[in-house]
């Protein structure tokens, strides 16, 4: 069960991961572009029920969320590096995914137990 300690610590473990740097890879920098969407929605709500502006429960599509970053997790697998450099970067958008993964795992356990409360 998830409760708000587990979404704060994901959120500050997420925050400590740094943005990869831009792939030279073009696939990846697809692939990239893909992320930058997902992640910007995710880490603007995530910022707003960390701060307490907003209910887990109240993220719209947080299911649909939650299904993107292991699909992109999972596409991720399917890039085959060229150089040191783009293995580099796929390992550091590895982390960077199992990062946002958590947090967003853990945003909809807050919100399934939050709608559990109002129950």
């Amino acid at each position: 069960m998830t409760d708000s300690s587990d979404f704060r610590h994901a959120f500050m473990m997420f925050r400590s991961v740094p943005y990869p740097a831009y792939p030279q890879l073009l696939e990846l920098q697809d692939w990239n572009s893909l992320l930058l969407t997902i992640d910007g929605h995710i880490a603007g709500y995530a910022s707003k029920v960390h701060d307490g502006r907003m209910r887990a429960q109240d993220v719209p599509n947080l299911d649909q969320l939650i299904l993107e970053v292991s699909s992109l997790g999972s596409s991720l697998d399917q890039i085959e590096p060229v150089t040191d450099e783009d293995r580099q970067s796929i390992g550091d958008y590895r982390s960077y995914v199992a990062a946002l993964g958590r947090m967003v795992s853990e945003l909809g356990g807050l919100a399934d137990q939050e709608r559990r409360s109002t129950d």
